[in-house]
């Protein structure tokens, strides 16, 4: 009896486990992917927004398909109008683009003109992501009518069904992408603390860290901003106990 028992709760736990993980492959491979992450962390870190945010709006507008052309005319990850793409390209001082079906280019425009939507709205990412769908004329309409407020905090008064729930789920998406990818951010975050820590310590105090976390290496290299994200924390951990056993022998 004990056996079968035994048995029982083996096969459910093993039951549970595929079920578990079938869930995880479909939430990381098909409901929330994140291809691109490179291009879309080094477009992040120069317009210096988050990379869930354009994760989030690349989901929304084109599942990640870098050939995708809306009915509208609108073309690539990030779902840009032509004449948006030049207006952007002007801006920034580069070639219009010849296709926007590159997902470097369309990476590139897109997140500086969310930049330029966020900081055209104070911030507010309800009112850029508005802009962003329906773009910036309407916006300022609505606002100038009263329809929306300067600190408008979600979707619910903006009047185009398709706009409101355009903000509705990249809110809702971004939302899924800090939460399945919080390792993405905490790695940039850590190696920035980290850097600045260095600047503090002398050369021969940066080679004992180095030395006792196994990145002495990487550190001399690369400078201290290859240090791996996984090793940051213990390097300032390490950095705090050097500190106190120096302190110790002065």
């Amino acid at each position: 009896m004990a056996t079968r028992r035994r048995r029982r709760v083996v096969r459910t736990r093993f039951a549970l486990g595929i079920v578990i993980l079938a869930v995880l492959t479909f939430l990381y491979g098909y409901w929330a992917p994140f291809p691109y992450q490179p291009t879309i962390m080094t477009a992040a870190r120069r317009e210096h927004i988050s990379p869930y945010l354009i994760a989030a709006v690349i989901r929304v507008e084109s599942r990640f398909q870098a050939d995708a052309v809306s009915s509208r005319g609108a073309v690539g990850l990030m779902q840009l109008m032509p004449s948006s793409a030049a207006w952007i390209s002007a801006q920034i001082r580069r070639p219009i683009p010849k296709s926007l079906t590159d997902p470097v280019t369309s990476i590139r425009l897109g997140s500086w003109y969310l930049r330029y939507l966020l900081k055209n709205y104070h911030n507010n990412s309800t009112l850029a992501l508005a802009a962003y769908n329906g773009g910036p004329e309407t916006v300022d309409r609505w606002l100038a009518a009263g329809i929306l407020s300067p600190h408008e905090r979600g979707p619910a008064r903006i009047p185009y069904p398709e706009t409101a729930n355009f903000v509705k789920r990249v809110r809702r998406f971004e939302a899924a992408y800090r939460i399945m990818y919080v390792w993405v951010d905490i790695g940039r975050h850590s190696t920035v603390g980290v850097v600045s820590l260095a600047k503090l310590m002398s050369e021969e105090t940066k080679m004992k860290l180095g030395e006792r976390l196994g990145v002495a290496e990487i550190a001399r290299q690369q400078g201290w901003g290859g240090v791996p994200a996984r090793q940051c924390g213990n390097l300032v951990r390490e950095a705090i106990r050097l500190a106190e056993e120096e302190l110790s022998r002065s």
